[in-house]
């Protein structure tokens, strides 16, 4: 129980890092390798606030979807301690991965804020990489674990953009 404890306050912590000081100091390293931005954020106040908006809401959701995985999952986004009852309520109603779309937003929105080709790339590959994890590991470790529940939820559930009216993929 402490274990589960420790790894799940190191997992907040390692989100919140990732998200908001890993995530633009490594956009911003590339950055310097072929794009010489002088400033640390972009010069154009619309993009900022455009891309400030897109970032406030996919740390917005990425957050609900935490608090949702903990107080109705009863467990993290860590697969070491997973939720061990099926979350299909909140943002899952609309999507089957929120926190991936969540988080997808808000490295757009830095991409904007620090006006960093690299970020935005980054954030393609982010994509990427969720894509190819939800499909080959997740779905099956879900199917397995919740079985037919899980599979009734995938088939009026859309995979990550939401379906903001509720039903139908």
């Amino acid at each position: 129980m402490k274990h589960e404890r420790i790894i799940e306050i190191v997992t907040y912590v390692m989100v919140f890092l990732a998200m908001w000081v890993i995530s633009p100091w490594i956009g911003k390293r590339l950055d310097h390798l072929y794009y010489p931005y002088p400033r640390l954020f972009s010069d154009s106040l619309l993009l900022l606030l455009v891309s400030g908006v897109i970032a406030i809401l996919g740390f917005g959701l990425t957050m609900w979807t935490i608090v949702v995985f903990k107080s109705i999952g009863k467990g993290t986004p860590n697969p070491k301690v997973p939720p061990t009852e099926l979350v299909i309520s909140g943002p899952y109603k609309y999507s089957r991965n929120p926190m991936a779309f969540g988080g997808f937003l808000f490295l757009l929105g830095e991409a904007g804020i620090y006006q960093s080709p690299s970020l935005a790339g980054l954030t393609v590959l982010f994509a990427v990489i969720l894509y190819l994890n939800t499909v080959y590991v997740e779905e099956p470790q879900l199917r397995k674990r919740f079985g037919q529940p899980y599979e009734r939820y995938c088939e009026t559930v859309p995979r990550f953009l939401p379906n903001l009216f509720g039903h139908g993929k």
